[in-house]
């Protein structure tokens, strides 16, 4: 059994509140957030034509850094625990 994998699994749950934060800090209302998952399956030339490209630019950035940032808190949160318990059976 791959004690790893099991591990990051329950990370990624038990951070469920931290990712509710961060998507506080970062989206202003389930709106924003739904606007920034469509800019980012838009193709930046459409948004261009559309007169949006610098709000298509900057949801994108938004739920990148989104994304980025629930996968760094768990990052982080796994190579603290393996550090100061050891490698892990």
């Amino acid at each position: 059994m791959d004690w790893h994998a099991i591990f990051i699994i329950v990370l990624v749950i038990l951070n469920f509140p931290v990712y509710r934060f961060i998507y506080k800090l970062i989206f202003s209302d389930p709106e924003d957030f739904d606007e920034s998952v469509k800019f980012s399956f838009t193709p930046d030339f459409i948004s261009f034509f559309r007169g949006k490209y610098w709000q298509d630019r900057w949801g994108t950035f938004k739920l990148r850094m989104y994304i980025f940032l629930c996968l760094a808190v768990v990052t982080l949160e796994y190579m603290a625990v393996d550090m100061v318990m050891g490698y892990f059976p």
